[in-house]
């Protein structure tokens, strides 16, 4: 397993307490019958934190770079 790289937990860290706020202070309503929980706010948060823990401990292979 590579080695964690501490900036990208950050990010998934400070995602994921914004989603966990939004919620919590009634900002987002979690309604399953109208689409994503909380609307499509709500859901870039939620892929922008799973993509950041992701991130912070997969090495994930740079498609740019084949020969």
């Amino acid at each position: 397993m590579p080695k964690p790289q501490w900036g990208w937990f950050a990010v998934a860290v400070v995602a994921t307490a914004t989603g966990i706020w939004l919620i919590s202070s009634g900002l987002v309503r979690i309604d399953s019958t109208t689409g994503p929980p909380g609307g499509l706010a709500f859901a870039l948060i939620a892929l922008v934190a799973v993509w950041a823990f992701g991130k912070a401990f997969f090495n994930f292979p740079d498609y740019r770079k084949r020969k």
